[in-house]
């Protein structure tokens, strides 16, 4: 498929004008270098709004991020239950996706559906009230009880226990 010669000049109207625009921000009349000054062969660079210097204003950004710093010492780095995700043989039936009770022969896709859709669970026995399981659908999670935990759910690992966006 050709383009029409009217997009191509388009097209190369727009890079022309672009590569203008970039020209003409390192010209002298530019009123953003208007602030450069040629003393004993030094530049110096002042801002023009508020009469603040570069020196005035690199101190008072690292006095913003001497603030700033150790309040990031604080954010949360890693869920701390990430082992009961699916890495580890003890699943954290609040918070764990849903493919990973695969790994629990006779649990997939019945039971795990209704592990994930009528929690958040407060223990084992809340799930088997809960979740609206068969007669079978319970023996098979009796039989892996040592293997499931309720711990407390978090919001960032709810949202994606049905669907994680993992495709193969």
């Amino acid at each position: 498929r050709r383009d029409t010669p009217s997009a191509c000049m388009l097209t190369k109207s727009a890079i022309a004008a672009a590569l203008l625009g970039c020209a003409s921000a390192f010209s002298p009349a530019t009123p953003a270098l208007s602030g450069l000054t040629h003393r004993a062969s030094a530049c110096s660079m002042t801002m023009q709004a508020d009469g603040v210097s570069r020196r005035d204003f690199f101190a008072a950004a690292a006095v913003g991020a001497a603030v700033v710093a150790p309040q990031v010492a604080f954010a949360d780095v890693e869920y701390p239950n990430v082992p009961f995700l699916g890495g580890s043989d003890v699943v954290d039936v609040n918070n764990a996706n849903i493919r990973v009770y695969t790994r629990f022969p006779g649990m997939y896709p019945a039971v795990a559906t209704k592990i994930v859709r009528y929690g958040p669970y407060t223990s084992f026995n809340d799930m088997l009230e809960k979740g609206k399981f068969t007669p079978p659908e319970k023996d098979i999670l009796i039989k892996y009880k040592d293997n499931l935990t309720a711990l407390e759910p978090a919001p960032e690992y709810q949202i994606d226990n049905i669907n994680n966006g993992l495709y193969r």
